[in-house]
């Protein structure tokens, strides 16, 4: 284990008050008996620390064997319970390039996804996909046509809704 492997985070079960302070390789085992991390065999502990909020109501107390433990950040005094992020986490969250909504299964193992695994793909291949164009009017597309006329070629804003753009 590397130097960086040390105390990450507090477990507190809120039914018996029992604690403990929790070394990566702790939390790393507890995550792998649900079935999380199993190809790792070191992962960054701030992997380890962002993941076990979204476990800790899988997590089993120690003492009266019962699911559902508290998680505290070293240095913060925050708990999962509390955490505005993790009480929204059945709300549709829409990728930032294609307006898709998420998968449920992505968010589960990265719970800070921004974008859906195709377009996460395309931009892990260097590839960005080009964002479209919105209508400040009414919201709908807007599409790139050739303009009428004779000479130099150019290139107008339509609208799809068939609202005009000015």
């Amino acid at each position: 284990m590397s130097d960086s492997y040390h105390a990450a985070a507090t477990l507190v079960c809120p039914r018996c008050d029992w604690c403990r302070h929790c070394l990566a390789a702790d939390l790393l085992q507890r995550l792998q008996k649900l079935g999380v991390c199993r190809r790792v065999s070191e992962p960054p502990v701030e992997m380890l620390t962002e993941l076990l909020p979204t476990y800790a109501d899988r997590l089993v107390c120690d003492q009266c064997g019962q699911a559902g433990l508290t998680v505290q950040q070293k240095g913060t005094g925050t708990s999962s319970r509390n955490d505005p992020d993790q009480e929204d986490w059945q709300q549709a969250i829409v990728c930032e390039v294609c307006h898709q909504p998420i998968s449920s299964e992505r968010l589960e193992v990265f719970p800070r996804a921004k974008r859906c695994v195709s377009c996460q793909d395309q931009a892990d291949r260097g590839t960005e996909p080009i964002e479209p164009d919105f209508c400040p009017k009414c919201g709908a597309l807007v599409e790139l046509r050739v303009s009428r006329g004779s000479g130099i070629t150019r290139y107008k804003q339509f609208c799809t809704a068939g609202c005009r753009l000015s």
